[in-house]
């Protein structure tokens, strides 16, 4: 390992969690792939559909559990604040 990948490992340690955390999405960002030049807007939208009528199929058969949308916020925020605990014990 380079002496620089060494410094920039020990200076993100150095970083409070919502800062590496602001890193990490920047960097994702940065290495997400492309989207190939043949996803044209129709392509896009037949793909779509087709997760739609997945989705409602798998409403209708009952292998999936409806919940409210305050249900849904509730449970998400949940997820956020432990998440959260978990790297400001980290930190």
């Amino acid at each position: 390992m380079s002496q620089t990948l060494d410094h920039i490992k020990q200076e993100i340690k150095t970083l409070r969690p919502a800062e590496r955390f602001d890193l990490w999405r920047d960097l994702a960002q940065e290495f997400e792939q492309p989207v190939a030049e043949n996803d044209d807007e129709e392509s896009v939208d037949a793909a779509w559909d087709t997760e739609i009528d997945a989705r409602v199929k798998e409403i209708e058969e009952g292998k999936v559990e409806l919940v409210s949308a305050d249900e849904a916020i509730a449970r998400i925020r949940s997820k956020l604040a432990a998440r959260r605990a978990d790297l400001t014990s980290a930190a």
